[in-house]
C-alpha cells in the first residue's frame, strides 16, 4: 500500500508540474497495482486529452465519474471533451446536472470560470509545442464562456502575433486594454507587437505609458532601450 501511495504522490508531483510524461508514467503504474482512484483517472485523463488521446480520456473520466459520481471536476474535463468532439446531447447533459447549460445565461459564474480555465489550461499546452492554431481555438472557447478574463485576451493574441495574424493580435490587446486600463502586461504585449510590424514609435509609446504607471517595469525598460538603438541605428 505504501509503495501504490508512493507512484500516486510521485505522479501527483510530476502532473502539477507539467511533467505530463513522467506523470502518467507514475499513473499507470500505481493503476497496474490497483490504485484505481478517481483523481488518479481524472488527472491521467487529462493527459490524455491533452495529448490528443481522446478515447483514452474519455475512458479515464468515465471510470473517475463511474468510482465518483460527485467528483466535478472530472465531470466538468469529460463535459468539455465531448462538447468539443461534438456529442453536444451528453456533454449538455452533463453541464446541466452540474448547474446549468454553458449557453445558458443562468449557468454559475464559478463553473464558467472553471470550464474556461480547462479550455486555457489546454491551450497553454499547445502554445508551448507550437500548435498554435489550437491554442488559439481553445483560448476562444475559454472566452467565450469568460469574456473579461484579460490574461486569456491577453494569450490569445500573443499566439495570434507569433502566427503572423498581427491586426488581430492588435484587436484583442486594444480590448483588453479599453477593459482593463491598468492590466499592463496587455500594453507591453500590445508595444511587442506594433515592434513586430515595424512601428517603432507606436512601440514606444505604449511602454512608455507603461513606465507612468510602474516606474520600474522591467520589461518596459529593456524594450525602451531597444528602440533608442533601433531609432539610432
Amino acid at each position: 500500500m505504501n509503495d501504490l501511495k508512493q507512484l500516486v504522490s510521485s505522479g501527483r508531483r510530476y502532473f502539477e508540474s507539467k511533467n505530463y510524461m513522467k506523470a502518467e508514467q507514475y499513473f499507470l503504474r500505481a493503476l497496474k497495482g490497483g490504485a484505481r482512484y478517481a483523481d488518479v483517472l481524472n488527472m491521467l485523463g487529462v493527459i490524455y486529452h491533452q495529448d490528443g488521446k481522446f478515447n483514452n480520456a474519455i475512458s479515464c473520466f468515465r471510470e473517475a465519474v463511474r468510482i465518483n459520481p460527485g467528483y466535478i471536476e472530472a465531470n466538468l474535463n469529460l463535459a468539455v471533451l465531448l462538447n468539443d468532439l461534438g456529442e453536444y446531447k451528453e456533454a449538455k447533459s452533463l453541464y446541466q446536472k452540474l448547474g446549468g447549460d454553458t449557453k445558458s445565461q443562468s449557468m454559475n459564474s464559478v463553473m464558467r470560470g472553471k470550464i474556461a480555465n480547462m479550455h486555457a489550461a489546454i491551450a497553454d499546452t499547445y502554445s508551448g509545442i507550437g500548435k498554435l492554431q489550437e491554442a488559439i481555438d481553445e483560448y476562444k472557447k475559454a472566452l467565450e464562456l469568460c469574456p473579461t478574463y484579460k490574461d486569456i485576451q491577453t494569450k490569445l493574441a500573443i499566439c495570434y502575433r507569433e502566427n503572423n495574424q498581427k491586426e488581430l493580435a492588435l484587436k484583442e490587446l486594444k480590448q483588453a486594454i479599453k477593459s482593463h486600463p491598468d492590466y499592463l502586461p496587455a500594453k507591453i504585449q500590445l508595444g511587442l507587437t506594433y515592434f513586430s510590424k515595424g512601428e517603432i514609435k507606436k512601440a514606444a509609446f505604449e511602454w512608455e505609458g507603461v513606465l507612468k504607471k510602474d516606474k520600474e517595469n522591467s520589461a518596459a525598460k529593456m524594450y525602451l532601450r531597444i528602440c533608442s538603438k533601433e531609432a539610432a541605428a
